[in-house]
């Protein structure tokens, strides 16, 4: 008995199948998303969610010779944006992705759209945060013309995949666009109203594992969970006791709380479980060590001595290197993007001296501020889920392709590492998902005992 996976991206598409009993992967196949949408706003990104869904029933056709045993879809997404739907179920906008930045736009007060909703509801805010943007379209008036619901693109796919005309949505997911309460997961609906916005565009709230139907060929189709939560879930061996480091584009730390738990620094999401992850959230991550490798490359070309390889093996074999010299390494600050809390923040690098300002030092000091802001929000972590860690688990081509950065977070964490076997790990964690809620197994930990492997320290 097999069970699927589909992680949406924003770069890419994956989906896996899955062995109910043992979790071993039956198949995996992916897309490059291209339903990227050209826009002359620089500040505006879209996709259209129809070439999404077009990307996924490819997918699953790749998959036609081990689809038959496929009992049920589990379905991970992008956080944050959303897209409109009509009363026959048909999207009537593009996806607004959470990396657009109509959020950031200037009222005529000065104060952009996300700081004016912030400072109207009291809820932290951010520009790409789906209920940002409904509020930046009521107030141009720009709601598109038929919509009556907005929801994610995962939910999008849901409907379309079994046919639902109406969206609903998990509260991974619905925490992700903002004006959501915790720990009552609710939305506040008295908020919206009284920033102008009309509720009735909110998708309802289900409770979790719900069934969205079924495919015309018989499959169950889960409501969509948030990759973040679909990632620890997919990453880890067990939910407590496990520090989940992922570094992609950006760069996360998660850790499991049974209980609602706030702390400062830290994002506190609902988990499907009914428990919650506190994730401390980078804008940096792999894409500072790409800014790096670009600088490399331009010195390069401006000298005339550029190629077409790629300059990444090269640094990590310098950084693995450099490692084992006692030369004091350059202090980074790798927030070149910002942070959330200040998003105008820039980068920095320090104590250059004759010994350390050459290649290989820089190197190592951009890997360094990378661990170290995330370093900084495990130091946030309330006692009780701090000292009970035992495991640090590892995720994100960022990490899984530089052993050292991951010599270097051994050090740091001061505890081994684990790597989950599956390396899409937000596409499993959607299986894992969909195992629980189509009743093949009682509960999560049941279902990680089952099928959740992985391989200690170094891959």
């Amino acid at each position: 008995m097999y069970l699927a996976g589909i992680d949406i991206g924003t770069t890419s598409i994956c989906l896996i199948v899955t062995n109910a009993e043992d979790g071993r992967v039956v198949r995996m196949v992916s897309a490059k998303n291209d339903a990227d949408m050209p826009s002359k706003q620089s500040w505006e990104r879209t996709q259209q969610a129809d070439r999404v869904v077009q990307l996924v029933q490819s997918l699953i056709e790749e998959c036609r010779d081990d689809w038959e045993e496929v009992r049920a879809i589990g379905i991970s997404c992008q956080m944050h944006g959303v897209l409109y739907v009509s009363k026959e179920g048909r999207a009537v906008s593009p996806l607004v992705t959470w990396q657009d930045g109509r959020g950031e736009l200037l009222l005529e007060s000065g104060r952009s759209y996300a700081t004016a909703l912030s400072e109207l509801t009291g809820f932290d805010l951010h520009t790409g945060y789906g209920l940002v943007t409904h509020f930046y379209l009521t107030k141009e008036g720009n709601l598109p013309i038929g919509a009556v619901k907005l929801c994610t693109i995962g939910d999008y796919v849901a409907m379309q995949l079994c046919d639902e005309k109406t969206p609903r949505i998990d509260s991974s997911n619905a925490a992700s666009i903002g004006l959501f309460t915790l720990p009552n997961r609710q939305f506040d609906k008295d908020k919206l109203i009284a920033a102008g916005m009309d509720a009735e565009f909110l998708p309802e709230l289900v409770d979790p594992n719900t069934v969205a139907g079924d495919t015309a060929d018989g499959k169950k189709v889960l409501w969509a969970i948030g990759d973040n939560q679909a990632s620890f879930l997919g990453a880890v061996p067990s939910f407590q006791g496990t520090l989940l480091v992922n570094i992609g584009t950006g760069s996360q730390v998660s850790v499991y709380s049974p209980a609602y738990i706030e702390s400062p620094h830290l994002e506190t999401r609902p988990f499907m479980d009914g428990g919650y992850l506190l994730v401390g959230a980078s804008l940096s991550g792999g894409k500072s060590y790409e800014l790096l490798e670009q600088f490399f490359r331009e010195v390069c070309r401006t000298f005339g001595l550029l190629d077409d390889r790629s300059f990444y093996e090269t640094m990590n074999r310098l950084a693995e290197e450099s490692l084992i010299e006692s030369v004091p390494t350059l202090k980074v600050g790798t927030q070149f993007y910002g942070t959330r809390e200040h998003p105008h923040r820039t980068g920095s690098i320090e104590g250059i001296s004759p010994n350390n300002f050459n290649p290989q030092q820089l190197i190592v000091g951009f890997l360094h501020g990378i661990l170290d802001e995330l370093d900084g929000f495990t130091k946030c972590l309330p006692a009780e889920l701090l000292e009970p860690l035992t495991t640090l688990a590892v995720s994100g081509n960022g990490i899984r392709k530089n052993r050292a950065m991951q010599q270097m977070a051994r050090i740091k964490w001061r505890l081994p590492l684990m790597f989950p076997r599956v390396k899409e790990e937000a596409a499993f964690g959607a299986s894992v998902h969909a195992a629980v809620g189509s009743g093949l197994y009682s509960n999560y930990a049941e279902a990680l005992q089952k099928m959740q492997g992985s391989d200690s320290d170094d891959r």
